[in-house]
């Protein structure tokens, strides 16, 4: 049994990376959110072209997991000023409580912990199990947010921190 977690570097990685969005996004937020809103997400977040152009543009690092050679799960970060967005961690229905959240921020903090001091994230506020995992791995909740993303849909969300 093998794990490999790398950086998301070509256009096959990328499509990797928006497949295991769209399986790992349909499982958690379609009992959460209305009709529709996963798609649009998606579409908007999470396609293949929109992750190329923040990785190539807007300082986003991408990692991908995989575990005996089977894509498990997958995390975002994007580098700002002064902390780092961790702006998706993902972890494939079969493979979740596996510890794969875990070794994706590990690596995360083994590759960010000393260039900043603080990381944060949003999670769905009835993300029962991310939030959970979030805190078990040492995040705090800092604050709520409830952001307008268009087409009638909201994200409403806690955002919490994590101290290198």
């Amino acid at each position: 049994m093998s794990e490999i977690i790398k950086i998301v570097e070509n256009d096959d990685e990328i499509n990797e990376v928006a497949r295991c969005a769209r399986i790992t996004w349909h499982d958690t937020y379609d009992p959460l959110l209305p009709d529709g809103q996963v798609d649009y997400m998606l579409e908007k977040y999470q396609s293949p072209q929109v992750i190329k152009n923040d990785i190539e543009n807007n300082g986003y690092v991408y990692y991908i997991l995989f575990k005996d050679n089977e894509t498990a799960g997958f995390c975002g970060v994007k580098k700002e000023p002064d902390r780092l967005f961790v702006s998706k961690i993902y972890v494939m229905p079969k493979h979740q409580r596996h510890g794969m959240a875990t070794r994706l921020f590990e690596r995360v903090k083994s590759d960010f912990g000393g260039i900043y001091d603080f990381c944060y994230l949003t999670v769905n506020k009835h993300n029962e199990k991310a939030i959970s995992t979030y805190k078990a791995l040492g995040f705090t909740t800092a604050a709520t947010a409830v952001t307008d993303i268009g087409h009638g849909y909201v994200m409403d969300d806690y955002i919490m921190e994590y101290k290198f």
